[in-house]
């Protein structure tokens, strides 16, 4: 309970710092020149001065706050499409909040996820109103697999209906939905503004319903702009986030980050918050030029349908740039997909991307952004550096899968599986695991986790090791391991001999061998 007292007065604090160095810094004024200045200060500029600045947040508050909606959802969906971990804390956190996303990890415990199960629960967000015919803009996590979606409105005094939502549109990849109710009025709306030209340092102020405390308004200053973070199960980015130290908790998914003018610059959508539950200043948000490019179409169509090159991609060092004879930089093609419309084309592996239709691409983020802004069956002409020379390779795009877009349903969702034996989670190896890790072996098992207090842990085994065999028996899966493991037992055996393959330092496979003892 502590922390949410600390976390809802932060900014209150700071406001009131601000103000008293304001108002010492105007009495300052009047005691040096007060003495026989020709112009003094008058003590009364003082109080105006802090008038107009109190003043100024008060009113951005009632302009903005009737258009800020409180969005209750009902959903059953697997625990392994929520956060990717459980929060550590008390249990009712874990119980108002499954859904809310850290995107640096899961903060406390580094355990991995147990074994997901069927849940039913709540999930409380925010949201502001797009237009006065009811459409409102939240979070694509806030609505994701919900069965049932509830807005409360605060535009007039006395309505505490809640009102039944229906889902238009949800992209997951720009983490923004958008859902409409059936009001019976005009509704009041919010603008969007420019978040193109937002300057660090600018005063921002957040509203939404943090701990279910609707209405809750708080106030700070934009951080820094262009920031990435991962999307559902890290499998894409989501970038040209806005970083702010307005205070962001749990419940402001979806709420409006708005300039002094009372404009959306941005729809709030995360924190970074390690080992604790609540805020420590760092909070992220959807930037207004987003919400621009995705909101019109969902209500159009209800989705985004996103060109797919279909390949690997990794950003390039100094020592890459000079390898590959890129200097300005560019994106390492690492594989093409058989899958995808990159096979059918000139593109090769080694190529550096640096242009698409003429335009720069200086990394990853902004070659995901520029192929995500053209339709599938789009062509275009990416320039590549290929063996130090410049040339262009045309190909038609596809489309996203939904695995990348986010809208995969998790039954379909690939869950490698996983199990601990004799002080080691194990997991079955998948191509994109192998090449995420830069595992040793492409296929068979391979350690996740090392009990830190296990004899494992002790004799040296790692994270990322390869398990080969187990005694006299090869191994390639979860259960093979089970397997060997509990017929070494059956058969009253102390120990087990465990064959592993390793990646050195220098990128050279070794083979080591491993007694784990089974009493």
């Amino acid at each position: 309970m502590f922390e949410r007292e600390s976390s809802g007065h932060r900014h209150t604090h700071i406001i009131m710092i601000l103000l008293s160095v304001l108002l010492g810094a105007v009495v300052t004024l009047v005691v040096l020149y007060g003495r026989g200045a020709s112009n003094p200060v008058p003590a009364v500029q003082a109080q105006v001065a802090l008038g107009q600045f109190e003043s100024a947040f008060a009113n951005l508050a009632a302009q903005v706050r009737p258009a800020v909606v409180n969005i209750t959802t009902k959903a059953t969906e697997s625990e392994a499409m929520g956060t990717p971990q459980q929060l550590p804390g008390p249990e009712e956190w874990k119980k108002m909040f499954p859904d809310f996303p850290f995107p640096f990890g899961a903060p406390g415990g580094g355990k991995g996820q147990e074994k997901p199960q069927p849940r039913q629960g709540h999930v409380t967000g925010s949201g502001w109103i797009y237009t006065e015919d009811g459409y409102i803009v939240t979070n694509s996590h806030v609505v994701r697999g919900a069965s049932d979606i509830k807005v409360r409105l605060h535009d007039r005094d006395g309505d505490e209906r809640d009102y039944s939502a229906k889902l238009v549109g949800s992209d997951p990849r720009s983490e923004l939905a958008l859902v409409k109710i059936d009001a019976g009025r005009k509704l009041p709306t919010l603008k969007v503004g420019d978040s193109k030209n937002l300057k660090v340092g600018e005063w921002v102020m957040a509203v939404g319903s943090p701990f279910e405390l609707e209405q809750t308004v708080t106030v700070g200053v934009v951080s820094a702009k262009g920031r990435s973070i991962m999307g559902q199960a890290g499998r894409f980015q989501i970038g040209d986030i806005i970083q702010t130290d307005a205070s962001i908790n749990p419940g402001n998914s979806g709420g409006p980050l708005v300039n002094l003018h009372g404009e959306v610059i941005g729809v709030n959508v995360a924190i970074l918050s390690p080992g604790l539950p609540g805020n420590i200043g760092i909070g992220f948000a959807v930037p207004a030029e987003t919400v621009q490019a995705v909101v019109p179409t969902l209500k159009a169509e209800g989705k985004i349908a996103r060109g797919w090159l279909g390949i690997a991609i990794e950003d390039l060092n100094e020592n890459k740039r000079d390898f590959y004879k890129a200097p300005d930089g560019g994106v390492l093609v690492t594989q093409i997909r058989d899958d995808g419309p990159a096979k059918n084309s000139d593109l090769q592996a080694e190529d550096v991307i640096v242009a698409l239709d003429g335009e720069p691409v200086k990394d990853t983020w902004a070659l995901q952004k520029a192929v995500g802004n053209h339709r599938p069956g789009e062509e275009v002409t990416l320039g590549v550096v290929r063996a130090g020379k410049r040339l262009d390779v045309k190909l038609k795009l596809g489309t996203t899968p939904g695995l990348y877009a986010g809208t995969e349903e998790p039954s379909k969702v690939e869950k490698p599986e996983t199990n601990a034996v004799l002080g080691l989670t194990i997991a079955a190896i998948t191509p994109a695991i192998a090449q995420e890790q830069g595992l040793s072996e492409k296929t068979g098992v391979y350690v996740t986790a090392v009990d830190p207090n296990s004899e494992a842990a002790e004799k040296g085994l790692h994270a990322n090791d390869v398990i080969l065999k187990v005694n006299s028996t090869d191994v390639s899966t979860v259960g093979d391991v089970k397997h060997a493991v509990e017929a070494a037992r059956k058969g009253e055996a102390k120990y087990v001999i465990m064959r592993v393959a390793r990646k050195s330092e220098d990128g050279e496979k070794q083979i080591i061998t491993f007694d784990l003892s089974l009493e």
